[in-house]
């Protein structure tokens, strides 16, 4: 990185060339370089500036700039030269706000080098709301009222609060978006108190995975916008906690594939009972693995039960 006169006799396979001119004022040196018979000398070296930035290339090159300002420049001024082949089509263009725009969709439209380069735009985040647990369950709430394809809660424990957003989550199920809850296993201290609450959640969200010791407090959002803090969304009461609100398509695809969301969101039933009655566990070793709960299993023996090894696939790997 640096200036056009650093790079003087020296070419790349890929040169990014920024004119530095955005469309306030009345330009800087590239909005008046030109060899009009009236041009300064400070114009003409502008020129030459310009040949020197764009010759440095050998493969491809990337002029940022204001479109407006190069469209309506002048014939006799490198900007007016670049307006000509966007006119001929000879160059192509992409505006900004395809490529940086953490909360949209891809554009499918961009071609295998603006792809690329809006995938490493996307990376950056933005933190659109910070929540107290006062506030929280309005921002979630509507939150959840937007969702369109997926939502992906975290919550150990469940409570009273569920109740109030039964009713959002229901909604979201019929409107066919895909809801998978994990909550911790049912024989934590905080969960047997809770059983009904579970089923009731259950009857609601037909995907909720019960983790051993889990703690977690996460959502997920249409794989674009992520709910993140200490807050339990399922059951927050008095305790003072705090939410953030982050949106970014890549950062919520890093927290589903941290998560392992797509393989443990498939649990087994038990190869023994038959039943559903199983949950999502961890070795010290680091191995992921599904067991039976059900106290009344015939695998069961002792302190012995159903155990079967979470099946990856080639990306949750």
């Amino acid at each position: 990185m640096g200036t056009a006169h650093r790079f003087q006799g020296r070419e790349f396979p890929v040169v990014v060339f920024d004119t530095v001119e955005d469309d306030y004022g009345d330009g800087l040196w590239m909005a008046h370089a030109s060899r009009a018979p009236t041009a300064s000398a400070w114009s003409r070296a502008g020129v030459r500036l310009f040949n020197v930035a764009v010759t440095r290339t050998q493969n491809r090159l990337y002029i940022v700039g204001s479109r407006t300002r190069i469209v309506a420049a002048g014939e006799d001024t490198v900007l007016g030269a670049l307006a000509e082949l966007i006119r001929t089509r000879l160059v192509r263009t992409v505006p900004a706000t395809r490529l940086i725009a953490p909360n949209a969709p891809a554009d499918p439209g961009l071609g295998q080098f603006g792809s690329r380069l809006a995938e490493v735009l996307a990376r950056h985040v933005e933190v659109t709301d910070v929540d107290d647990e006062i506030t929280f369950y309005e921002t979630f709430a509507a939150r959840i009222a937007q969702a369109r394809t997926s939502l992906w809660i975290w919550s150990p424990w469940t409570a009273n609060r569920l109740v109030t957003l039964l009713p959002v989550l229901e909604d979201a199920v019929r409107r066919g978006v895909r809801v998978t809850i994990f909550v911790r296993d049912p024989f934590d201290q905080g969960q047997k108190r809770q059983t009904q609450l579970v089923e009731r959640l259950r009857a609601v969200v037909p995907n909720v995975v019960r983790v051993y010791v889990m703690h977690q407090k996460i959502v997920v959002i249409d794989e674009r916008i992520v709910l993140l803090g200490s807050l339990n969304s399922l059951s927050q009461s008095n305790s003072r906690e705090v939410m953030l609100t982050i949106s970014g398509a890549h950062f919520a695809r890093k927290i589903l594939a941290h998560e392992h969301a797509q393989d443990f969101a498939a649990p087994p039933k038990c190869g023994a009972c038959r039943r559903d009655e199983v949950d999502l566990r961890r070795r010290r070793n680091g191995d992921w693995y599904w067991r039976c709960f059900n106290r009344a299993c015939p695998g069961r023996k002792g302190n012995k039960a159903w155990e079967a090894p979470v099946r990856f696939s080639r990306r949750g790997r």
